[in-house]
């Protein structure tokens, strides 16, 4: 018997893919159960299409592990005090999410990261979007320069600081910038890329992936506009990883941005 294509063109599964990976982690952060119903019922019926099967398993497995990371939060974490224990305790519970996918990839007996490995600096990239500009230049010659550019524009906010606060919050800057950094970056540049690339080769799993690391940030208390503007770096965060053959640059670059806003103020304040 012929097996059922519900997209017999690979751009038509990319858009769907991306469309319902994004709209599953709008949904599970408004917590509405008749969207949740809707998304499911359109789950059932992509099934049907055998090449989806994959992408639809590790997009259910990332849901079940991000239900857990919210009910977590919202159940034991959200009234903890200081404000500082609990934005640690809640990246920290990021291992929750991480867990699920690991398992699955030990199912399906696959390395749960493609990306963990040395960087390769001295591959080539292009200016401003690493895929196409003007210029070529050394992986570690753009990661330079962007986070050089992230210094400059969020400068003018750092210094409207004071330096008594910039001493006390060292410490929480220290331990949210490299854990944050670190388990953000094994979830969405070092599992879900390396199985999405599997799915969708490497650049429809950057946009998915970007996509999702943009919305989710929903959650923590960002508007809708300042997702998208996250899911922008994410973008980036994705194609260097692919390009470096590592998640090494990308967690340096993350790390820096999150010091930025702690110092700036714009996320503890």
């Amino acid at each position: 018997m012929k097996e059922t294509l519900l997209f017999p063109s690979s751009a038509e599964r990319n858009i769907t893919s991306l469309i319902l990976f994004g709209t599953l982690i709008i949904v599970l952060q408004l917590n509405n159960y008749l969207l949740m119903t809707v998304w499911g019922i359109g789950v059932g019926l992509i099934l049907i299409d055998k090449s989806m099967r994959f992408f639809i398993v590790i997009t259910l497995t990332f849901g079940i592990g991000f239900f857990l990371y919210g009910y977590v939060n919202s159940q034991w974490i959200a009234d903890m005090s200081p404000e500082e224990m609990r934005i640690i305790l809640n990246r920290l519970s990021l291992i929750v999410l991480i867990i699920p996918l690991i398992c699955i990839s030990l199912i399906y007996r696959l390395p749960s990261m493609s990306y963990w490995q040395k960087p390769q600096w001295g591959e080539l990239v292009r200016i401003p979007f690493i895929w196409s500009g003007f210029r070529q230049v050394k992986v570690s010659k753009f990661l330079a320069m962007a986070m050089l550019i992230n210094l400059i524009a969020i400068m003018p906010f750092i210094v409207n600081n004071s330096w008594i606060y910039i001493q006390e919050i060292w410490g929480f800057l220290l331990l949210f910038s490299t854990l944050n950094s670190v388990l953000e970056e094994i979830i969405w540049r070092g599992i879900l890329l390396s199985r999405f690339s599997e799915c969708f080769g490497n650049r429809w799993a950057v946009l998915i992936t970007s996509i999702g690391f943009g919305l989710q940030h929903y959650s923590l208390g960002f508007s809708w506009v300042s997702c998208l503007l996250f899911s922008v770096g994410g973008f980036y965060f994705g194609a260097i990883t692919v390009h470096s053959k590592s998640i090494i640059p990308a967690i340096i670059w993350h790390m820096l941005f999150n010091a930025l806003m702690i110092l700036s103020g714009m996320l503890v304040d």
